[in-house]
């Protein structure tokens, strides 16, 4: 199933690959199962989201760990909830590694992003249509270390020592507050507009009427 040693840990094979997406997507598809019937309108626009925020990630590969999905992962949790926070994170990780490159890596990004959607998703960030920044700018730092842990644990494959993983960590700390500080600027330049584009999607608790309603009309 694993070739050989990627930057980010083993390359998978075909096969590897095929069970890792057909894992991926099972969970994409299990959260995004629902019985309430979304418009064509809302399933366009998140797929929309999507795709540019997967092409964003593409085209800012070469700048050293830039990574925009990852605040892009807290507003999507904080605005849709968790569970389309979670598809959104698998979804982006997927689309935007079939071309920067595949491998084990992608399921420890796909874990990073997914928690942090969670924690989006958690902690009130938006509030009546409104950011709390002071929140956001703290979240912001606090993923970018927290999403480099997780996707460091890729590299350990068996002939890694404990000591070679601490110094693994030890130079990814520069890289780390890049992250931090790409996090911090996407924040405060972009954070408001792609709040606003969120809130054409349906949030949860706006779901949540839904059902109800339709259950009592039902019965």
């Amino acid at each position: 199933m694993f070739q050989a040693s990627g930057i980010h840990g083993p390359v998978l094979g075909p096969m590897g690959s095929l069970v890792l997406d057909v894992v991926l997507l099972g969970i994409v598809f299990w959260t995004l199962m629902s019985s309430t019937k979304r418009r064509a309108s809302d399933i366009i626009l998140f797929a929309s989201i999507i795709a540019g925020i997967s092409l964003l990630r593409v085209v800012m590969t070469p700048l050293p760990n830039i990574q925009p999905v990852t605040v892009a992962a807290l507003l999507v949790g904080a605005q849709l909830g968790a569970k389309r926070g979670v598809s959104f994170a698998i979804l982006v990780t997927m689309i935007s590694n079939f071309i920067i490159g595949n491998g084990i890596w992608t399921l420890y990004q796909a874990i990073g992003w997914s928690i942090i959607a969670i924690i989006g998703a958690n902690t009130k960030l938006i509030v009546s249509n409104s950011i709390n920044f002071s929140r956001l700018f703290m979240l912001s730092i606090f993923s970018a270390f927290l999403f480099d842990i997780i996707v460091s644990f890729s590299i350990i494959d068996g002939s890694i020592s404990l000591n070679q993983f601490m110094i693994y960590l030890a130079n990814g700390i520069p890289y780390d507050f890049m992250h931090a500080l790409g996090n911090l600027t996407f924040a405060a330049w972009f954070g408001t507009w792609f709040a606003r584009v969120l809130q054409h999607q349906p949030t949860l608790e706006e779901i949540e009427v839904l059902v109800v309603e339709g259950y009592v009309i039902e019965s």
